[in-house]
């Protein structure tokens, strides 16, 4: 039987629980509102897993994979215009600011948007007026749920993927990188963040230095699942090169959290005062965590050897973290910092040694990581307006963008270890990943990001994750070549 686009994407609709009726103001099907976030949710994760096999087809890493599938996925619902809640997932990152406008002040949707939008988004069939439509209309208790569920889900992801890299993180394993490592990351960091800031100034020229800011800051982290990931190509010969690369991606995640932190405070403080205080605050955090940790192995914690495995590595580090995460908002800090930081105290309680047992924290929170975090990937590839990639304005931001991020590294590694060598470990820091978009949807989150830059931005983190494998082993031939002709 022949099935038409039209109908295709009826079924689509229909399968993903969105009830192509509300425009006609007839109820949705079933009576439990909780049933709608588990089809979406089942939904969700079967993008997710198509996502995975595209990669898988095409060789890609697998985030970007998540972030293609979504990326069509999301356009195609989006252009058919069979339901509202398509509209309101392509611009998911402005409802948020609505979401969240509305909790802070108690105010109406209609208040709240009078608020946080532009006059001109306002007016009949802008932004703004399109979203209070979809959230004060018959359906829009309905709209808000499956909204707000997004924005949740969107957030474990993120929460769940930074744990997840804590706890590859050890204090001591910082100490002991060395100062070529420290050098590279520090460089990195630096280099990423000032070439980004005077590169913001044509990307972004009417924002708020904040906005500016926090742009600079997604430059700064490389991709540690990318980077590391490249180790097999380093081999016996450039064994060194991989110790320092290891140390590098470790300390450019902590400079990127507290770069994070720092950045996501500054929009609800803003002002030089508020940025010494929040600097302070970071710098105050990870000193107390630092003295925790090195406090921590000489805790002896004989209650814990009552606990189950599963209770003592996997509910204890989970509470552990969303306390920590709790307790960082309460500071005007970031949960993404409290999170990041317990995974460094959990490390340093050696779980491992004292609840003895065939599974680690790693392998129990892995799977939530696995659930959650391509979701979020996915959302953020949703909320890319394909029409978008085919304007020249955005490829030149994308160009700039990409320029930017592979010089700072380049240069970076080139300083810190002035050789060869420099070349090789330069290519291997320049993918962006996972930690970038985590501050682009953040700055996109709180509205400081147009949908131009925030498309370039992942057209950068894209280009970045293609050409460094292909760069650095083609630089790691040179580099044997070169060792080849120097040897007698």
């Amino acid at each position: 039987m022949r099935i038409t686009i039209k109908r295709w994407l009826l079924w689509v609709t229909v399968i993903g629980g969105i009830p192509s009726a509300y425009g006609a103001g007839q109820q949705p099907l079933g009576i439990d509102p909780f049933a709608y976030i588990l089809v979406e949710l089942g939904v969700l994760l079967g993008v997710v897993v198509a996502g995975h096999l595209l990669a898988r087809r095409l060789n890609l890493p697998k985030i970007l994979g998540e972030l293609l599938i979504g990326l069509v996925f999301g356009n195609l619902l989006y252009w058919s215009e069979l339901s509202p809640l398509f509209f309101l997932i392509m611009h998911l990152g402005d409802a948020n600011m609505l979401f969240r406008e509305v909790w802070v002040s108690g105010a109406s949707v209609v208040t709240a948007a009078l608020n946080i939008f532009p006059p001109e988004e306002l007016e009949p069939g802008g932004l703004g007026d399109r979203l209070i439509s979809i959230l004060v209309g018959d359906e829009g208790p309905g709209f808000l749920l499956m909204g707000s569920a997004l924005w949740h889900f969107s957030n474990l992801g993120i929460l769940f993927l930074l744990f997840k890299v804590a706890l590859d993180v050890r204090l001591d394993e910082l100490v002991e990188v060395g100062p070529e490592s420290l050098r590279v990351a520090l460089w990195g960091g630096i280099g990423s963040l000032a070439l980004g800031w005077v590169a913001s100034f044509w990307l972004l020229p009417e924002s708020s230095w904040t906005a500016r800011f926090l742009l600079a800051s997604g430059l700064v982290s490389t991709s540690a699942s990318i980077s590391l990931a490249l180790m097999p190509l380093f081999r016996r010969r450039f064994t060194q090169e991989a110790k320092i690369l290891v140390g590098a991606v470790l300390l450019d995640d902590v400079l990127a959290i507290g770069l994070i932190s720092v950045a996501s405070s500054l929009v609800q403080s803003g002002g030089w005062l508020g940025i010494l205080a929040d600097l302070l605050g970071v710098g105050l955090f990870f000193f107390g965590v630092y003295c925790i940790c090195r406090k921590a192995p000489t805790w002896e914690l004989a209650w814990m050897k009552d606990m189950e495995e599963y209770q003592a590595k996997l509910l204890l580090p989970l509470g552990l973290a969303f306390i920590m995460a709790w307790f960082a908002d309460l500071l005007g800090l970031s949960g993404i910092l409290g999170v990041f930081e317990a995974g460094l105290i959990l490390n340093s309680l050696n779980l491992e040694e004292r609840c003895e047992g065939r599974v680690t924290m790693q392998d129990l929170i892995t799977p939530l990581e696995k659930v959650f975090a391509p979701i979020f990937f996915v959302l953020m590839g949703m909320q890319i307006n394909l029409a978008s990639l085919f304007s020249l304005k955005i490829v030149g931001m994308a160009l700039l963008l990409t320029i930017v991020a592979m010089g700072a590294k380049l240069l970076a590694a080139r300083m810190a270890v002035p050789d060869v060598r420099g070349w090789v470990l330069g290519w291997a820091m320049v993918p962006r990943g996972e930690i970038a978009m985590i501050v682009v949807a953040l700055a996109k989150g709180f509205g400081l990001l147009t949908d131009d830059v925030y498309a370039a931005f992942v057209m950068m983190m894209v280009g970045t994750m293609l050409i460094a494998p292909y760069m650095l082993q083609r630089q790691l031939s040179e580099s044997v070549m070169v060792e080849e002709e120097r040897s007698p």
